[in-house]
């Protein structure tokens, strides 16, 4: 652009008038030739036809605002400033010139122009709240907060002061607090789909998740382009078991991006758990990048696409190191020997707690009393009301943190003085190790409710024992592994009463045929993948009187897999659904099945040891990640290792063979009911024994100075 174009532009504004857009040319002018004579002269004239004007005009303001809010915090400071030389004491440019530093992370700058614009108005909240947003940049909570109420006393309208209060008191761990500010908010601006987004945000950590799942619907409606409310109404849906529903939400975003990693993750879980086996060929062709670019993906969803430990803990790092802070550096004083009890906190997620009860909650009671002192965290929402009585039947007292951010409950953690944490949740690896970023005490153990390493640095140790972590695979894992001799869990047993008088009255009530053998796999649908499916099939055919019990998931894949037992030559009748059901129910339904079949590459953890617990034999096949060998585990715990097969026609053979022998599976029925009362996945008692001496051997190194390390607990120190 030429001097003399730039000059003629300028003098067309101060013919229409405008005269802030004649200030900035004449400005820009004399910024490139200070000595533009006639720039010079008319940029004067102008001021002093401005000097009675104390803001800028509605027009100006407007295109500065849109400038900041397109990203272009520098060029509007710059036009800021130079409107600031012809109204010294216009309070919106000190606030706006403010809210630009602050933009940029020029907190100082910030700070100095906000005090100006207070200095000529203290009554503008929107003021107090940008200055609200400098000290919590600084990390000033406390006073953060005190201006964004401030604010509020001068305008309850203001929404930057609602937004940004919800924000300050989400991290102070007041989250019901906090929802009542956004929803204020929402009220104010109800076509503003991001505050949608936030107040689901918050109603998923209070979780009230219908609540959270319809405003995140409305944001998405509100912003198609909105991509995480896509995301997370799809995750919900996929929670609540609505496979249909969440793939559509992935397929938006991918519409939009291909290139969208997470939302490719879920859309083959969502594939998966309808048994849509289209999903096999879509991860191959992005097999090789996915979870490696980009955002990261949550592990927890990749590892049932295949069996490769190696990829998993690659993706799990780079998930981890795209989504988790640094774990701070150990700030604890050592003491200098073994104090006489050890203070032990077991920590989980609130909306676990009934399944954390039943399989862990005796061990915890069974700790000894004059060596450790147990401390039960509970987290990320509130405890429900049986839960807690159940602990406390055991005679365990359990800290609720309801909604506390993670800084909170860590906080709370440190007061106790814990000498080891131990993480007890089943939830995906980085969602658990959220909370264990922050130091909560000197050794942080991971219980394998999550089978696989969660790539991080935030756990020392990862619970487990030689059958699930054998010797090799050390590289598998983040963490250090602290092998115990027999399994690493315990469970109670609850056998199922099995009357043969009355055996085929039971099936027939269930909608099972009344002779032949009767396999189940209650495992999750997701986890039935054409490989399994094949070998099952297979066994069908030949043992033509046997029929194969299965959880009903959802419609889409009860069909699909019935027309996958078409295909491949068996009659889809011999396919029963249940329904999924209470934990009596359930119990019931395995004392009338002869065979639990266990899936591969992700075993069905939760279902076999239902099974086990019931007196129901399992068949698995041990793989290579640790996901894939938990039933082999389980069954070297209980004393049934004969029920390991060791490859894919081994599994084939041994179910084919048992279908024929009914004497065989009563015997394996016999054997582990026998075992309930000797075996260790039985004894709540030996297996804490256990834990204590693993706890032991690590918290000995810790006092002698020396770092983690792999260890494997010997049988006699387990039992000593």
């Amino acid at each position: 652009m030429t001097p003399a174009y730039s000059l003629s532009q300028a003098e067309q504004f101060e013919r229409d008038a405008k005269l802030e857009n004649a200030v900035l040319a004449y400005s820009g002018i004399l910024a490139r030739n200070p000595k533009n004579a006639r720039a010079s002269q008319a940029l004067t004239s102008l001021r002093d036809r401005l000097r009675e004007q104390r803001e800028p005009s509605e027009d100006t303001r407007t295109e500065l605002e849109e400038a900041l809010a397109a990203g272009q915090h520098f060029e509007a400071a710059e036009s800021c400033g130079a409107l600031l030389k012809t109204f010294r004491e216009s309070h919106f440019l000190w606030d706006f010139l403010g809210r630009c530093h602050l933009a940029a992370g020029h907190l100082d700058n910030a700070a100095t122009c906000l005090n100006r614009a207070l200095g000529i108005n203290p009554r503008v909240a929107s003021t107090h709240a940008a200055m609200g947003r400098v000290h919590m940049a600084r990390g000033q909570l406390d006073t953060a907060v005190d201006l964004y109420e401030e604010a509020l006393t001068l305008d309850p309208a203001c929404l930057l002061a609602l937004r940004s209060l919800a924000e300050a008191l989400t991290t102070q761990g007041r989250t019901t607090a906090a929802a009542s500010h956004l929803r204020n908010a929402v009220a104010l601006a109800p076509e503003d789909a991001s505050l949608h987004a936030e107040l689901a945000k918050l109603y998923l950590l209070l979780g009230q998740t219908e609540d959270a799942k319809a405003l995140f619907d409305q944001a998405a409606t509100l912003n198609p382009a909105l991509t995480e409310a896509h995301y997370q109404l799809g995750l919900l849906h996929l929670a609540a078991g609505e496979p249909a529903r969440a793939l559509p939400c992935f397929d938006r975003i991918l519409q939009e991006n291909p290139a969208h990693d997470p939302a490719r993750t879920q859309r083959l879980v969502a594939l998966a758990a309808m048994n849509d086996w289209r999903w096999v060929a879509e991860y191959d062709s992005h097999r090789r990048l996915l979870g490696l670019r980009g955002a990261g993906c949550e592990p927890s969803a990749l590892m049932q696409m295949e069996d490769n430990p190696d990829l998993l803990r690659i993706r799990a790092q780079a998930f981890a190191s795209d989504q988790l802070p640094t774990l701070p550096p150990l700030s604890h004083a050592r003491p200098e020997q073994r104090p006489e009890r050890v203070r032990l906190g077991y920590f989980f997620v609130s909306s676990q707690g009934p399944q954390v009860l039943m399989s862990h909650g005796k061990m915890l009671a069974a700790h000894d009393a004059q060596r450790f002192e147990v401390l039960v965290f509970a987290h990320g929402g509130c405890l429900d009301e049986a839960t807690r009585e159940g602990f406390q039947n055991l005679g365990l007292k359990v800290h609720d943190c309801g909604g506390q951010a993670p800084a909170q409950v860590a906080e709370a953690a440190r007061q106790q003085q814990l000498h080891i944490a131990i993480d007890l949740s089943g939830s995906a690896a980085t969602a658990r190790a959220r909370l264990f970023t922050e130091r909560l005490a000197p050794l942080h153990v991971a219980w394998p409710g999550y089978p696989g390493t969660s790539g991080t640095a935030a756990f020392d140790y990862l619970l487990g024992d030689t059958t699930t972590c054998p010797p090799g695979s050390e590289r598998f894992h983040s963490e250090h592994l602290l092998r115990l001799p027999v399994g690493h869990s315990a469970i109670s047993a609850r056998p199922a009463a099995r009357n043969p008088e009355t055996l085929a009255e039971r099936r027939a009530e269930h909608g099972l045929p009344e002779t032949g053998a009767v396999f189940c796999s209650f495992a999750n649908s997701s986890q039935i993948t054409p490989r399994v499916f094949d070998i099952w099939m297979r066994v069908l055919a030949k043992a033509p009187d046997s029929s194969l019990w299965l959880l009903e998931a959802n419609d889409h894949a009860t069909s699909n897999l019935r027309r996958a037992a078409a295909k491949r030559g068996i009659d889809p009748d011999r396919l029963i659904f249940a329904a999924d059901t209470d934990a009596a129910a359930s119990e019931d339904r395995l004392a009338v099945a002869d065979l639990f079949l266990d899936t591969f590459v992700v075993n069905a953890g939760t279902a076999v040891r239902a099974a086990l617990a019931a007196g129901l034999p399992v068949l698995t096949l041990a793989g290579q990640q640790y996901a894939a060998r938990t039933g082999a585990s389980l069954l070297q715990a209980v004393g049934l290792g004969e029920l390991i097969a060791s490859d894919d026609a081994d599994y084939e053979s041994k179910a084919a063979t048992l279908a024929a022998d009914p004497d065989a599976l009563q015997a394996l029925r016999n054997k582990l009911l026998d075992q309930q009362a000797l075996a260790p996945l039985f004894c709540a008692e030996r297996q804490c024994r256990q834990v204590e001496a693993g706890f032991d051997a690590v918290f000995a190194r810790y006092l002698n100075g020396q770092a983690a390390d792999h260890l494997d607990i010997a049988s006699q120190a387990a039992s000593a």
